[in-house]
């Protein structure tokens, strides 16, 4: 019994750490990399379902409302974070969510700027 609830315990704990960590990527590359950001967005098509799985990640955000099965952001088109409006950067973040997302990014594309971009322990910096 102790080996399946630490087996479940220790899998909670690797998602746990892995969104920690693509959360704290995003924030660096908003902060820092604008110009990465930028290029990425010229590889981003589709448009946002705003159905809050972004916005779910590690925590919920405090401006999503509504009932779990339909739920809206509350500053959707006034004041959204820098992390928030990139969200998706690039392809990686597609993973967090299961690639159920809106955005889609040019394969071709996105393969050459992570061959160009600077690689760190599987993240992008």
């Amino acid at each position: 019994m102790t080996r399946i609830l630490q087996y479940y315990i220790d899998r909670h704990a690797k998602k746990t750490i892995k969104q920690i960590n693509s959360k704290l990527r995003r924030l660096v590359l908003c902060a820092f990399k604008q110009e990465y950001i930028e290029e990425q967005q010229k590889t981003r098509y589709g448009d946002c379902f705003q159905c809050g799985k972004c916005c779910s990640l590690l925590y919920k955000c405090p401006f999503l409302e509504g009932p779990d099965w339909n739920t809206k952001c509350a500053i959707y088109h006034k004041g959204r974070p820098k992390q928030c409006e990139a969200f998706p950067i690039d392809h990686q973040d597609l993973h967090d969510v299961d690639f159920l997302c809106g955005y889609f990014f040019d394969a071709e594309t996105d393969a050459k700027l992570r061959k160009s971009a600077r690689v760190v322990s599987g993240h992008i910096l």
